[in-house]
């Protein structure tokens, strides 16, 4: 797997504007998408490792880490808040659905948003934080389509390359 193009894409979008965020001006519908936070630094990858706390040597992580202190974690897409809750893995947690994709953002230490709530892209959902099991304050990020587990940078690459009815269509599907 070719992380480093990965990293490259990402730090070339995020050049475009604090959030990375690729804006549709065309579009009437303003359908764009933005990164969590202001800077990416990707801490762990998805797929197999040894676990940072557990020392597990493959153990599967069903996302990425970025790193993140004292950061205000967004809303990568419009979308509706689908859960916020807590577990003694991801701590303080907000799924956010976005059309047929979920995103749980966790090891929140505030969350600034409900459940059912109507967000936009960039909209402030929670503060970077180390609840739940970590090593340190970061964001995980989790993407789930249909129930199943994606790799968080293929969908990132992908929103933030598209916008407008594309970008919608993709989530959407149809």
């Amino acid at each position: 797997m070719n992380y480093w193009l990965l990293a490259s894409c990402s730090a070339l979008l995020i050049s475009i504007n604090g959030y990375g965020a690729v804006q549709d001006t065309v579009s009437s519908k303003n359908w764009y998408a933005m990164l969590p936070l202001k800077g990416f630094k990707l801490n762990s990858h998805y797929g197999i490792r040894v676990h940072p706390v557990t020392g597990e040597r493959y153990s599967f992580h069903k996302g990425i880490d970025i790193a993140g202190k004292n950061q205000v974690v967004v809303s990568l897409l419009p979308g509706i808040i689908d859960k916020i809750g807590y577990t003694s893995i991801m701590g303080n947690y907000v799924a956010i659905r976005y059309g047929g994709y979920t995103v749980y953002y966790a090891h929140l230490s505030k969350i600034y948003c409900s459940v059912a709530q109507v967000v936009a892209t960039g909209y402030p959902i929670g503060f970077t934080g180390s609840t739940g099991r970590t090593t340190g304050e970061h964001l995980h990020i989790s993407v789930l389509r249909g129930g199943l587990s994606v790799n968080p940078l293929y969908f990132l690459m992908i929103i933030l390359s598209i916008s407008g009815e594309e970008l919608k269509h993709y989530l959407h599907g149809g």
